[in-house]
């Protein structure tokens, strides 16, 4: 065997965005240049839905008392890829957006999560955040045009180098469940808990 595989199936099941409705996610997987799609989307779009009737959105940094009503996808996620090493293991990486006051496409929120080590099921909760305007003047032009501030590679949320420089606000969370399954990881000497 040359190669290990990892196969991710399971799908972003719902948003927790306190303050908007009518929102939808754009996904994308972002993984090492060792690494090649076997099967499978690497990117998708999902439906736009408004905020549940009710429910909850269970997590311990939700225990707030801040009660919202989850946006709800249920959006299928299946994918299989294969490498011969570790490094750049595959990340998840969404983007929410929203309708604004008027129905024009904004950002509400980018955030990226690694895809888990361990095989089984896994849910997963990603804080999403949303880049703040560089200074005042431009604060200024973004509320006068109605142009919130957005990253150009909206998988710059995936990479460390250059986001230190970057100013942003944490809004809203995205749950995703995953069935992870990983074959071969041991006889290229890569050990993994158990859990």
């Amino acid at each position: 065997m040359t190669f290990f595989s990892v196969t991710a199936i399971g799908q972003i099941e719902s948003a927790l965005y306190p303050n908007f409705d009518n929102l939808y996610c754009k996904y994308s997987f972002k993984y090492g240049p060792d690494w090649v799609v076997v099967n499978g989307l690497e990117d998708g779009l999902t439906q736009m839905a408004r905020s549940s009737s009710g429910g909850t959105f269970s997590q311990s940094m939700y225990s707030s008392g801040t009660f919202a009503r989850p946006c709800v996808w249920n959006f299928p996620i299946d994918l299989c890829l294969k490498s011969t090493n570790a490094f750049g293991w595959p990340q998840l990486v969404v983007c929410v957006y929203g309708l604004d006051d008027i129905g024009r496409d904004v950002v509400r929120g980018y955030g990226a999560v690694r895809i888990p080590m361990v095989a089984g099921r896994h849910t997963l909760y990603i804080p999403t955040v949303v880049p703040l305007a560089t200074s005042p003047f431009n604060h200024i032009l973004s509320w006068a045009t109605g142009r919130v501030p957005e990253y150009l590679d909206p998988n710059f949320v995936a990479q460390s180098k250059g986001r230190e420089v970057t100013r942003v606000k944490s809004q809203g969370a995205i749950k995703v469940v995953l069935d992870i399954a990983i074959k071969d990881i041991d006889k290229f000497g890569i050990i993994v808990s158990k859990q």
